[in-house]
């Protein structure tokens, strides 16, 4: 099985959802405010605690976004993925 983290951002909120294979496992959202870093983590842990997964069993983190590239949100997003991706190729 192949799971995915895929972050979505849209102007009035976020949502992050667990693929497994392409099909949604889980989904958690949060409107959009000041505070993605925080919300975005959390939301992973509840995710891959409600999964009984660990971090690593989860290969890929893409983000689909509506916002600009200047937004501080896709900006997070887009280091999240940077680093998902680092720290699961060096498993």
């Amino acid at each position: 099985m192949l799971y995915t983290f895929k972050l979505k951002l849209e102007k009035t909120k976020s949502e992050l959802s667990l693929l497994e294979d392409g099909t949604v496992k889980a989904v958690r959202e949060w409107p959009e405010a000041r505070d993605m870093g925080t919300k975005v983590f959390e939301a992973m842990a509840e995710i891959l605690k409600g999964e009984g997964l660990r971090p690593d069993e989860v290969s890929d983190c893409v983000v689909e976004s509506d916002l600009p590239d200047v937004y501080t949100s896709t900006r997070i997003a887009e280091t999240l993925k940077k680093v998902y991706a680092f720290g699961v190729k060096r498993k």
